[in-house]
């Protein structure tokens, strides 16, 4: 039997340090805390793996489980002191209930835009390497669903690694097109089948030593990947985790049900993989750098055009409108990077009105408090 350790976890000396620091900045006693990874957030408590405080990054301490509840987390601010699953964390486990003390600064922090006007971006994992879009090829793929993934990572600087499933229901001939088309704006691209378990042991092997974060919609074969590649050689922290429930996709639309319902860190004997539930709908970044990223054919040629701040439309030089002319660029690409600079612009600006709207609330209740004082003042003056 496997035994798993913090290094199974990812842990480092930079880890080591950044904990060291942070337990020295709070004035707290090492040999009273535990050092763990956020596995799962539910809705009043959260669970971690991990261990009592090692002396060295290469403690052979093995992991263990904790759980605390949600409201012992410190809420000045909800972007960076509230948890989330890959979250690397300080814990108090010697008093009557196990307390969050400290969130260590984070490498990467994985958000998903919204979908709707009024929502604001959902948090999906923090301290990610990679993150694996889980693409099924039949149906056939969704070229605009990859590239908003694409960008989701860019803008997270993390690696976007395309995963085509159930590669078994389609032809070679159509496949090798997939493979072509769709893994051009990609950092690497594998195809898996539950009829070729030597493919998912491939991909399994490319995310050693990596945390991979599995993102697709329902019915795309995550959970069912995630079975075949952790197998019985896992520690989840929560006996029953594997093997997850899969279910099947409607023959008429090939979507499916949503049988992940959260997410959840499970340690494997390579990687460490965060399952995710089905996405139904996803709203494209806020970021317009990580679209240009995205979209590099396209940006090389907008470096190209005679003005800077070429809209290619039907300005004068546009080396955009000529490689549309010539056949050399796609139409239907270039409409998708458009819509998702509009799209971009349009997340932006409801953030800067949800900011301005948040900075004008606190400034009125801090005046309102002020007020108050200044009365109470007065009146003891008399």
């Amino acid at each position: 039997m496997s035994t798993f350790t913090l290094m199974s976890l990812g842990y480092d000396a930079l880890w080591h340090g950044q904990a060291v620091a942070a337990a020295y900045t709070d004035n707290l006693d090492l040999h009273k805390l535990a050092i763990a990874r956020v596995s799962a957030i539910h809705r009043t408590r959260f669970e971690a793996l991990g261990a009592p405080f090692p002396d060295s990054p290469d403690s052979a301490s093995p992991l263990r489980t904790f759980s605390a509840e949600l409201s012992t987390a410190p809420y000045s601010d909800k972007t960076e002191s509230f948890p989330v699953v890959g979250d690397w964390i300080l814990l108090d486990t010697h008093s009557d209930h196990t307390a969050l003390l400290a969130i260590l600064p984070r490498r990467i922090y994985l958000d998903r835009p919204s979908a709707t006007r009024i929502s604001t971006a959902q948090p999906v994992a923090a301290n990610v390497d990679a993150l694996c879009i889980i693409e099924p090829v039949f149906p056939a793929p969704s070229v605009g669903r990859i590239e908003r993934y694409v960008a989701l990572a860019r803008s997270s600087m993390c690696e976007a690694v395309l995963v085509l499933t159930k590669t078994d229901l389609c032809s070679a001939d159509a496949f090798e097109d997939y493979r072509s088309s769709l893994g051009r704006d990609v950092d690497a691209v594998h195809a898996v089948s539950v009829d070729s378990p030597a493919s998912i042991a491939d991909f399994y092997a490319s995310l050693t030593g990596k945390t991979a974060v599995l993102l697709g919609r329902s019915g795309a074969g995550k959970s069912t990947l995630v079975n075949t590649m952790l197998g019985d050689t896992y520690f989840s922290g929560a006996p029953g985790t594997i093997p997850q429930v899969v279910s099947g996709v409607r023959a008429s639309d090939g979507k499916g049900r949503h049988t992940t319902t959260s997410r959840h860190m499970l340690v494997g004997k390579h990687a460490v993989v965060i399952d995710t539930p089905g996405v139904r709908a996803l709203a494209t970044t806020a970021n317009p750098h990580a679209i240009d990223e995205t979209f590099t054919d396209i940006s090389v040629l907008a470096a190209k055009c005679r003005y800077t701040d070429c809209a290619h439309h039907s300005e004068p030089g546009c080396a955009v409108r000529e490689a549309l002319g010539s056949g050399l660029l796609d139409a239907e690409r270039f409409d998708r990077y458009q819509r998702m600079r509009r799209e971009s612009e349009n997340q932006r600006l409801r953030a800067d009105e949800r900011a301005y709207r948040e900075q004008n609330r606190r400034f009125t209740k801090a005046n309102k408090s002020g007020r108050r004082t200044l009365m109470r003042a007065k009146g003891r003056s008399r």
